[in-house]
């Protein structure tokens, strides 16, 4: 099991994040420790903190991790998918990493839950 703290430096934006085929389970917000709950993806508000624990147990392979913003008015903003890689050891680097589903970017429901 791994800890990992997760920080969103961006300036306006709201950003969805998960980690492909892992679920989260969110144990602090903002240097307050919460009564965990797991989740397969967050929303992390600008110079917000969360610790997730995240358990790294399936099959080794490549596995993206992308922030996307949440936008829930329709207005013209670089709204692109910031990626990286969680990779199993031993995993070959010409394997293409799987995708998580994220929240739709106005996906509201879940920015509120």
């Amino acid at each position: 099991m791994y800890l990992l703290r997760i920080i969103n430096a961006a300036l306006n934006d709201e950003l969805f994040f998960a980690i492909a085929g892992h679920n989260l389970t969110v144990v602090e917000i903002d240097a307050v420790y919460t009564k965990p709950f797991t989740t397969e993806a967050i929303l992390i508000a600008p110079g917000q903190t969360t610790n997730v624990l995240v358990r790294a147990n399936n099959v080794p392979n490549r596995y993206f991790m992308p922030a996307r913003p949440f936008m829930d008015a329709p207005v013209t903003v670089d709204n692109k998918t910031a990626i990286a890689i969680l990779e199993y050891k031993g995993v070959s680097n010409n394997i293409i990493p799987r995708l998580p589903t994220l929240p739709a970017s106005n996906d509201t429901s879940f920015a509120l839950s």
